[in-house]
């Protein structure tokens, strides 16, 4: 998914990742692709340094397993590259050929911590902003409750986006297109894409404590046999042949 991203501000700090992440990985063979898991990303939303912490959920692992094809960490096409396919074209952060091969070789948490630089740069939008707070204060934005994957989709989508759908529910209740407010229109919006991210968060094994839940299981069902043919809650005696341990002869 294009990610459109404010970079002005953070364009220093990225380029200065790019050529350290370019110089570690120098040695390393090209594409070392790994298949993760929801709950191996939250751990890498969750240590990833500076991170505002809207974005450390499960819905936005879960928009990374839907971004990437299913948790592919060497996920690519013409833009956007890794597991939170990062904009790394002429709109996003302008990588050179080696960066973005750098970057689609690294590591999970790596790949998050670059992604970070710049996420960081559209959860301080307008847009985003009146969702965390209205998230944090459990309030509803034009009837429509925010939830963690709004958050994830604002910060995916960008600035103008995010914004544009946070002033169409204000106004009318709905999140309106998928729009930059210049022309750009149609696909998915805060709203229909954070809803998806929910839904596959409330069905993946993750959690934010670190440790994915275990899934429930049913009962195990055991038929126990009845001695002598009775039925179920028929009185059994205690006698020689159906009780759990020898009897005294006078008891017997």
């Amino acid at each position: 998914m294009r990610r459109i991203i404010p970079m002005k501000s953070r364009f220093r700090t990225f380029i200065a990742f790019c050529a350290s992440l370019s110089l570690a990985l120098a040695g390393l063979p090209a594409f070392a692709c790994r298949t993760v898991t929801p709950q191996q990303i939250e751990n890498a939303l969750q240590n990833a340094p500076g991170i505002n912490p809207g974005l450390q959920s499960c819905a936005m692992a879960a928009m990374a397993m839907k971004e990437s094809g299913g948790g592919n960490t060497c996920a690519a096409n013409s833009c956007c590259v890794g597991i939170l396919q990062l904009n790394v074209g002429s709109s996003g952060v302008d990588m050179t050929p080696a960066q973005r091969a750098a970057y689609q070789n690294a590591d999970l948490q790596t790949q998050v911590n670059g992604w970070t630089a710049t996420a960081n740069g559209n959860a301080s939008s307008s847009g985003y902003k009146t969702l965390l707070a209205d998230y944090n204060s459990g309030q509803s934005i034009g009837g429509a409750p925010v939830t963690p994957g709004m958050l994830a989709a604002c910060e995916q989508f960008g600035a103008a986006v995010c914004n544009h759908n946070v002033s169409s529910l204000s106004s009318n209740g709905g999140c309106g297109s998928y729009t930059d407010g210049t022309g750009h229109t149609g696909g998915q919006t805060i709203c229909s894409w954070g809803k998806a991210a929910d839904k596959q968060a409330a069905n993946q094994n993750c959690s934010t404590n670190g440790v994915a839940p275990t899934p429930p299981t049913n009962p195990k069902k055991i038929n126990c046999p009845t001695p002598g043919g009775g039925g179920p809650g028929t009185a059994i005696p205690p006698t020689p042949a159906s009780a759990p341990v020898s009897l005294p002869a006078n008891l017997a």
